[in-house]
């Protein structure tokens, strides 16, 4: 242990960290390791807002107006300054909906934004030129994807879609900017990639991006390698190494109770399993 981070966290604020950890960020405050306040980000806690790869600003998907019909805006803001608006009018908002930034990364000039009908599965993907906002790609999935992720840098997606109501996943990954693919992994859902994106984290088996899956993996895409795994406990979220190739895995999130163990795994395959109580600001 390092030490221990400050900041009020009342009782269900959504709280992440960036990339590198110097800073995250608690409601609509950020602050940096030593509990000093950087100032505040400008969405309110219903915005899921993405911290680009980097660490230095993040990105958001919100709409003009929190109305069913109202056009969504790609936006970006450094702690404590204003947004500002990349792109709009790429999609619709519902309000039984949500809407993620999967990936913003400044050095590839790129944007990932997905839409997911209930907060499920992904209904439109739309890929953007971070500087300019140009639209470079879009996707409507209409039902026939089950969960989509996307690597940090903006440059691959997993598609993971189940063959049957009762069949396995299938998981393809695909180049971001053209679609085209450059592997398949089996009986798979990736949640998301290391940050090197050699390697893919989810559940296994009988799966489910829901997290009621018996098992979770790291698995080498390319290869079909499975570097390490959990067992027969539930998959309960992720986070990635910057640029880097270990991944923190959280297993046993069940339900709705943050209960669970966190190991740091090592692409050899070794894992060490964090103490308890600790609180990592895991993605799903």
């Amino acid at each position: 242990m390092n030490g221990v981070l400050g900041g009020e966290v009342a009782a269900g604020s959504v709280w992440s960290q960036s990339p590198f950890g110097i800073s995250y960020v608690i409601g609509s405050t950020a602050y940096d390791r030593n509990a000093k306040v950087l100032g505040t980000v400008p969405w309110d806690a219903r915005q899921t807002a993405t911290w680009s790869s980097d660490g230095r600003f993040l990105c958001a998907a919100v709409p003009d107006r929190a109305t069913t019909g109202a056009q969504m805006r790609l936006e970006t803001a450094v702690i404590g300054q204003p947004a500002k608006i990349i792109a709009s009018g790429f999609m619709t908002y519902a309000d039984n909906g949500s809407y993620r930034v999967l990936a913003c990364d400044q050095a590839s000039d790129r944007a990932v934004v997905a839409s997911f009908g209930q907060g499920v599965a992904p209904a439109r993907l739309v890929v953007f030129r971070l500087s300019t906002g140009a639209i470079i790609r879009s996707v409507d999935y209409a039902g026939a994807v089950g969960w989509v992720a996307a690597s940090a840098d903006a440059s691959t997606l997993a598609e993971s879609v189940r063959q049957s109501p009762s069949g396995k996943w299938i998981a393809t990954i695909r180049a971001t900017d053209d679609g085209s693919q450059l592997g398949v992994v089996e009986d798979f859902v990736v949640q998301g990639f290391s940050g090197d994106k050699s390697l893919v984290v989810g559940p296994s088996g009988s799966a489910t991006p829901a997290r009621s899956s018996l098992t979770t993996a790291v698995i080498e895409w390319k290869t079909g390698r499975t570097v390490w795994s959990a067992g027969d406990h539930p998959y309960g979220g992720f986070l990635a190494e910057p640029a880097g190739r270990r991944l923190v895995v959280g297993i046993g999130f069940v339900g709705g109770l943050d209960v669970r163990d966190v190991y740091l795994v090592s692409p050899d395959g070794s894992a060490v399993l964090l103490p308890a109580q600790v609180r990592v600001a895991l993605l799903y």
